[in-house]
């Protein structure tokens, strides 16, 4: 089966101009926003046709709502996203302070049994 026909019966993955549709926007808009919010990248194929997973369909629906009814700009946009993963997504370093954290609990109720 060739990729092309896996992409399209997949229903994760939608074309931009479904997703226009779906949000009521122009292409040419969700085009612009893909350049300027870092956040938004589009799964591409050889001939540059543009494929939206249901995660990216999220944030562009974030994106519209921040710009459009609570009047973000796009830096403000940028900005909010950045802060949203710096809170819900840990850090390698942080995941790794967590690991080292637990395995001294760990050392602790070993030693302790043994004592």
């Amino acid at each position: 089966m060739l990729i092309q026909e896996k992409v399209t019966q997949n229903k994760a993955l939608k074309r931009i101009g479904l997703i226009a549709k779906e949000l009521k926007l122009p292409i040419y808009v969700i085009r612009l926003w893909e350049k300027k919010i870092d956040i938004l990248k589009p799964v591409r194929k050889p001939r540059g046709t543009r494929y939206y997973t249901s995660g990216q369909t999220e944030i562009l629906k974030e994106v519209k709502y921040l710009l459009q009814k609570k009047k973000y700009s796009i830096e403000g946009v940028n900005l909010h996203f950045k802060e949203k993963k710096r809170f819900n997504y840990p850090s390698e370093k942080r995941i790794m302070i967590k690991e080292i954290e637990d395995l001294i609990v760990e050392i602790r109720k070993t030693m302790s049994i043994g004592a």
